[in-house]
């Protein structure tokens, strides 16, 4: 008997202990006299809000009202009840919080009793460049959305794109490894690309100065795809920027050459390896004026055959004339909303009846091949991270959103374009009647979606 008289008695001072050190920070700065000690059998005396201290206290089964009643008697303030929990949150004057958990440790009706800590809302990354990306990732809710997802690295997003600079230290263990292939100089696998290792490359008609590159040559030789793999899936390891999607898998798939510039056949190619290898989600970052058949049906390939989302920006025009692909059907289209006001276009963005959401497209964080600055951007206080504008870099924010909704839940190309739109915020049209389709990506609402959207009179669940 007396060895439980001294448990319960260490128990209470332990807990007792936690309990002021977790309140510490609040009644240290308690400008208020503190009240007399109260006595074992006295109630607890009232005490400023601002100093109470708040205590979780966790019923046995079938308990919950003893407890309750234990509380009352006690003259402890039973602030919420929980049937769900089995628990009650009683706040109590911080001299009376001994008492209160000798209390509660006696009764056989207690599991326990702890403080209730404090709960931090949103994920808020120590990168230091996101302070910069809070005025785009902050009005699309994305601090919000990582608490419920971050990313797989089970789904891969390929970038169509200028290729990506393998070694960039905020991308490290971000690229895809084919495992059916390795340095040899032959195709292992026999799917058409020698040594792709980590993407392929398809510049066979490179612009004058720039150079071919074919199998595993996926290297960057501009910039522009390496600050669109970052926008996606920079690591949030507290340095540098932080990605939408930051711990899914990257492959690059280089159709551009060192002048931005590729051809519509290298690009359909692309599409089809990056849907036969795997890739879920494909970043098109890149503009074409004419509907290019070969293209066309690589979609829609990518799409029936392998569920593979394609994402693409609307174009840099400025006009109402959406650049292909973003115009097909199957294709998530993204213009950019303005950077100074994210309710409205940007300048740039080409709009149409095709664009589906917008997300903001000015002084966008990216990365940058390292020992590249000025090739293509110039870089932030000469680090490999540079700022742009452009619905290039509105466009691999919702692929990021896209790839976080399918590390969160398996769905098709059609349900993750139904519950990004859905879920968007409408936007005014201001001078421009439909500019933003949908309107702007809410990252936390689309993640958040728990039912099947389908047409008119289909059931959801």
């Amino acid at each position: 008997m007396m060895g439980m008289v001294r448990n319960l008695r260490a128990v209470a001072c332990a807990t007792a202990l936690a309990l002021l050190a977790a309140t510490a920070a609040t009644t240290l700065h308690d400008t208020a006299p503190a009240p007399p000690p109260a006595s074992a059998a006295a109630p607890a005396k009232a005490a400023p809000a601002g100093s109470l201290t708040t205590l979780t206290v966790r019923a046995r089964f079938g308990q919950l009202d003893a407890v309750t009643w234990l509380a009352a008697s006690r003259g402890y303030d039973v602030a919420r009840r929980s049937d769900d929990l089995n628990a009650l949150q009683v706040k109590v004057s911080p001299d009376a919080v001994q008492r209160a958990v000798t209390d509660f440790a006696r009764s056989g009706a207690v599991l326990y009793s702890e403080p209730s800590y404090r709960m931090a809302a949103t994920d808020a990354p120590a990168d230091p460049l996101y302070a910069r990306q809070q005025d785009y990732l902050v009005p699309v809710n994305a601090p919000k959305a990582w608490d419920i997802e971050q990313g797989d690295p089970s789904v891969i997003v390929a970038v169509l794109d200028t290729g990506a600079d393998l070694g960039h230290p905020d991308l490290a263990g971000r690229f895809w490894t084919n495992p059916s292939e390795i340095q040899n100089g032959l195709d292992d696998d026999a799917n058409g690309c020698v040594d792709d290792l980590h993407g392929c490359a398809f510049v066979d008609s490179p612009q004058p100065l720039c150079s071919p590159a074919s199998g595993g040559q996926v290297d960057d030789d501009r910039g522009h795809g390496t600050f669109v793999a970052g926008v996606i899936a920079a690591n949030g390891d507290g340095a540098g920027m932080v990605g939408v999607a930051r711990n899914v898998t990257v492959m690059p798939v280089k159709v551009l050459d060192c002048s931005g510039t590729g051809n519509s056949f290298a690009f359909a190619e692309g599409i089809i390896y990056a849907a036969k290898s795997g890739a879920k989600v494909l970043n098109v970052s890149l503009a074409g004026s004419g509907d290019a058949a070969v293209v066309r049906e690589a979609v829609r390939r990518a799409n029936d055959e392998f569920g593979a989302l394609v994402v693409a920006a609307s174009g840099n025009s400025g006009e109402t004339k959406v650049a292909y692909p973003a115009r097909y059907d199957t294709v998530l289209a993204v213009g950019a909303a303005s950077g100074a006001d994210p309710d409205t276009r940007a300048p740039f963005s080409a709009y149409g009846p095709e664009v589906d959401v917008v997300a903001v497209g000015e002084r966008i964080v990216g990365t940058v091949p390292r020992g590249g600055c000025r090739v293509f951007l110039p870089c932030i206080n000469n680090s490999p991270y540079a700022l742009a504008d452009g619905t290039s870099f509105s466009a691999p924010q919702v692929t990021g959103l896209a790839a976080l909704i399918l590390s969160h839940r398996p769905m098709s190309p059609a349900q993750v374009i139904d519950a990004i739109k859905y879920s968007a915020t409408p936007l005014p049209d201001g001078n421009t009647t439909g500019w933003a389709g949908a309107g702007r990506i809410d990252m936390l609402g689309a993640l958040r979606l728990r039912y099947r959207i389908g047409a008119p009179g289909v059931t959801r669940n």
